[in-house]
């Protein structure tokens, strides 16, 4: 779902003046806010929790290469990667059929793009006493960046913020292969008064340290024949505290993953996709040492006859402590003209619950360590259209069951604590269209609607999972009106289904405006500015979450 974007970072986005082109160097979780299929539920400026299709935060997720990055101990921090959007492709979203081996429900999928030499450094103030500063260069295939990001006062007085990030990369091509190397840290420290369901006037602050070490070999195109492997390690140590109740809680997170995947050439319209690949889960320190690993093997021939594209096949997953899973998956595609394509898919995922929901407890928490793998069953129809070289348009209607899915629930009013619980089967249903326009090099235009129902439950309020929107509409565009200025505007309204801990309307209506000015007499300078929450909303992304308010911010980008 389409975002305003938060903060004013150096390069928002890839565009180019007439002498310099600047390369797009925001964090993935703010470039996610302009992508209208990923719904990003921020908390001030320091935690967003992401959601695709109506999907509680732990359905969705980022993958790199084919590799699904996770953190163990919490999906809460499924959308932190400690590296610049410069190292990565535009996000694709997958979903249904095309989401087999990605997460749960939905995944952001980036890939590792060629890179060219060059230097882009710069800095941004606003509101808020909002800073930020970028540094990222690269050279004969090596490169490094750093990333620094500061503002007090963001939502509450006393949420504040501070972060850095920092890493390096190697890059290598020869003979069709793409080759990357990457290592990256990142520290954050911020105030969460009023985030992950407490009451608005309980203080607590987080803290974490994330490393990663990522690795990826890519040999062909992706949507012809190709092979790719890509390797990660990841730690990710987590301090939380609630000052007002003597609490403090300390989680240190391992996660280890490896991807062989492909696509065989066609013979006689024939191919053959295939994966293989293995995950390694822990976590230890204050909620004791727990270890789990996933496997799974996929095979899945697909057959071109005339018009029509068959696609079926079978995802073996292995988990810890579970039986094996056997997920059918089939589609099929009709070419019903030269530029429409009708569709219908079906799939089959499944997940064990992250370990926050399964151990955690605090004064406002309390896990459920009898919570069950989850399921889901995902059938699809749609329709994809280029009407010209200028327009396209897509539509589709979607269905999923969901066995054993979970949520953070309260039972009354008067329940202080929100209670990791089994919802049983939760069904899912929901369509959504977007059409894109683009009459020149000038001139971008997106629309994006989406409608989604679930199964009303007997609980007074959920916090994720059973608090969506039940209709989304965004527009997005950029107009470079002339050879030294660029405008670029996001509008969503969203209608929030009903939830009693949610004190503000269910209505939101968030939009903010930007201007990129390139001056002629600087080739290689840009100069950005923003203004946020435009109409000064106060609609809370999640129950009980304060709204930031309106905001604006001015940047200086240099390139050579």
């Amino acid at each position: 779902m389409i975002k305003p974007v938060h903060i004013l970072l150096l390069a928002a986005c890839a565009t180019a003046s007439a002498q310099v082109e600047f390369a797009d160097t925001r964090t993935i979780d703010h470039q996610l806010r302009e992508e209208p299929a990923v719904l990003v539920n921020a908390q001030g400026l320091a935690q967003h929790d992401l959601s695709i299709r109506g999907s509680g935060y732990t359905g969705a997720g980022i993958s790199i290469n084919g590799l699904n990055l996770k953190v163990p101990y919490s999906a809460h921090f499924n959308a932190e990667l400690p590296l610049l959007g410069t190292l990565l492709s535009a996000s694709q979203v997958r979903t249904g059929l095309d989401n087999v081996s990605g997460h749960f429900i939905g995944t952001a999928a980036y890939a590792t793009v060629p890179q060219t030499a060059g230097v882009q450094a710069g800095s941004s103030a606003g509101t808020e006493n909002h800073y930020t500063a970028t540094l990222s260069g690269q050279a004969g295939g090596t490169g490094g960046f750093f990333d620094w990001e500061k503002a007090n006062r963001i939502d509450h007085d006393a949420n504040d913020l501070d972060r850095y990030a920092g890493g390096a990369h190697v890059q290598v091509e020869q003979n069709d292969w793409l080759i990357d190397l990457m290592g990256s840290h990142q520290w954050k420290e911020f105030g969460a008064q009023g985030y992950y369901g407490l009451p608005s006037s309980v203080y607590a602050e987080d803290r974490f340290e994330d490393t990663l070490f990522f690795g990826s070999a890519v040999h062909g195109e992706l949507d012809d024949a190709y092979f790719r492997a890509s390797t990660a390690w990841r730690q990710f140590d987590d301090k939380y505290r609630i000052r007002s109740e003597n609490f403090e809680s300390d989680i240190r997170s391992r996660y280890g993953a490896l991807v062989l995947e492909g696509r065989t050439m066609e013979v006689q319209n024939i191919a053959l996709n295939l994966r293989a690949d293995f995950e390694s889960e822990e976590i230890d320190k204050d909620l004791g040492s727990h270890s789990r690993t996933r496997g799974s093997v996929l095979v899945m021939p697909e057959a071109r006859f005339e018009h029509f594209n068959f696609t079926a096949g079978l995802n073996t997953v292995l988990q810890s402590s579970e039986s094996a899973e056997w997920l059918p998956q089939a589609g099929v595609e009709w070419l019903a003209t030269d530029n429409s394509t009708l569709y219908a898919t079906y799939s089959e995922n499944v997940q064990q619950p992250d370990y926050q929901m399964l151990h955690y407890t605090d004064p406002y928490h309390i896990g459920n360590s009898n919570l069950d793998q989850q399921k889901t069953r995902n059938t699809e129809l749609g329709i994809r259209q280029f009407v010209s070289a200028h327009l396209d348009w897509r539509a589709a209607a979607f269905y999923r069951s969901v066995d054993n899915a979970a949520d953070w629930t309260k039972e009354n009013k008067a329940d202080v604590e929100w209670t990791a619980t089994d919802l049983g089967n939760l069904d899912v249903a929901g369509a959504e269209a977007e059409i894109n326009y683009y009459p020149s090099d000038e001139l971008e235009l997106r629309a994006f609607y989406q409608w989604v129902h679930k199964d009303n439950y007997d609980f007074y309020a959920g916090l994720y999972e059973l608090d969506y929107p039940e209709h989304l509409l965004a527009f997005s565009g950029n107009w470079k009106f002339s050879p030294d200025f660029e405008l670029f505007a996001v509008q969503s309204l969203r209608w929030q289904t009903d939830n009693a801990e949610r004190s503000s309307s269910g209505f939101g209506a968030d939009a903010s405006v930007g201007l990129h000015w390139f001056p002629r007499f600087a080739h290689n300078a840009r100069l950005s500015f923003l203004a946020d929450n435009l109409w000064g909303t106060n609609f809370q992304a999640i129950p009980g979450l304060k709204r930031r308010g309106p905001s604006v911010s001015a940047g200086l980008a240099v390139a050579w």
